[in-house]
């Protein structure tokens, strides 16, 4: 039986692992794949607030 190869460029949002098809869920808040591992710890919820941190840097609205 073939071990499934880890997905090119996917890794956990949280701690950088290296995903496969069975083992992560898609954060519900930030769309992005987490390993099983880091659902519900604090490193998930920093992850999430910098995510969401990060979308406002050099956004410069153009309807002012």
């Amino acid at each position: 039986m073939e071990k499934e190869a880890p997905s090119v460029g996917r890794k956990c949002f949280v701690c950088g692992k290296d995903l496969t098809r069975e083992d992560y869920i898609v954060h519900p808040k930030t769309n992005l794949p987490e390993c099983r591992a880091c659902i519900g710890s604090e490193a998930e919820e920093k992850a999430v607030r910098e995510a969401f941190d990060s979308l406002g840097e050099d956004f410069v609205c153009g309807c002012i």
